[in-house]
């Protein structure tokens, strides 16, 4: 933690590698958006592609789609919101990847469903 005296202290452009950093150490990666994604929205009121939310999932591609492949990703948010089933007498959107494996008779094995947060 920075002192008073260094947080309001001036710099000169001769002291430029001495001046404390306001953040560091950040980790950069890039991954494609079907590796890190849910089967859920990212928001309650459209239709965005939420993501998972575990870091070590994160960093190594391990979403809900990553045993799926691409192809399967692309059709499930393609018909996100469309597709209805049969449940209970009564018809309802499809909410979940697994229940989207379900209704295109495919193996549920294709499903990695993403990490439950633990509460603190």
């Amino acid at each position: 933690m920075l002192d008073k005296s260094e947080e309001t202290h001036i710099y000169s452009l001769d002291e430029l590698g001495i001046i404390p950093p306001v953040i560091k150490d950040f980790l950069f990666f890039a991954e494609e958006k079907w590796k890190i994604a849910s089967d859920k929205g990212g928001s309650g009121n459209t239709a965005n592609i939420g993501s998972i939310q575990k870091i070590e999932d994160i960093l190594n591609g391990n979403g809900v789609f990553a045993k799926a492949g691409e192809e399967l990703f692309d059709d499930y948010w393609a018909n996100f919101g469309k597709l209805e089933i049969h449940v209970d007498g009564k018809w309802k959107k499809l909410s979940s990847f697994e229940e989207y494996l379900r209704y295109r008779g495919l193996s549920l094995a294709l499903n990695n469903p993403k990490a439950v947060k633990r509460k603190a």
